[in-house]
């Protein structure tokens, strides 16, 4: 029943979830401390924070729209196209190195898995040649040991491969639904 009747943060119009962000100027949506030009400029680390945890709390399937309301009075030095133009730079690199980050993750996980391979090649075969005897006492012991070391020389890079990309991909996944949003610019006059 609670589900049903679950209260969404973010209003639902037009199809979208509109995730609604109001600043004083347009500078504010933009990392001042980054020299680049304006159209490639960084945009401000809470902003960017802000609309990925709104796109986390949005269901995948229902399209976003961004929509930030400026109190600036009038349109100073920076038009709507610029400022949308320098919002898609900059989701775009970010979706570019986040796919960089999950490649090289992968490739990295993929070493690591060779290398614990060719670990537990080299103990099975070290533990195939030491004798079993009855009882197996220190040999049987050194011989399981050396097993055990094999296998467990696997389990991270396995971790790796089976579940430790997930975040890399996930967060991808949420500059793209951000790449493809809706983005609208409103200038509030007093």
């Amino acid at each position: 029943m609670q589900d049903e009747k679950k209260i969404h943060r973010y209003r639902l119009s037009e199809g979208k979830h509109w995730i609604e962000v109001r600043v004083k100027t347009a500078q504010q949506l933009f990392d001042s401390r980054d020299p680049a030009p304006f159209h490639v400029r960084d945009l401000d680390d809470d902003f960017v924070e802000y609309i990925i945890s709104a796109a986390r709390e949005c269901p995948r399937a229902i399209p976003l729209k961004i929509v930030i309301y400026i109190d600036e009075a009038e349109k100073i030095e920076l038009p709507l196209d610029s400022i949308r133009d320098a919002i898609h730079t900059f989701l775009t690199y970010q979706a570019d190195r986040q796919n960089g980050d999950l490649k090289s993750f992968m490739k990295r996980a993929q070493v690591f898995l060779m290398i614990g391979l060719a670990i537990l090649a080299i103990c099975l075969a070290i533990s195939q040649n030491i004798p079993k005897l009855q009882p197996p006492g220190v040999f049987g012991i050194f011989r399981e040991g050396i097993i055990i070391f094999g296998w467990v020389s696997i389990w991270k890079p396995l971790e790796l491969i089976l579940y430790d990309w997930y975040p890399f991909y996930e967060k991808l996944r949420f500059y793209r639904k951000l790449l493809v949003s809706e983005i609208q610019i409103q200038f509030l006059t007093k």
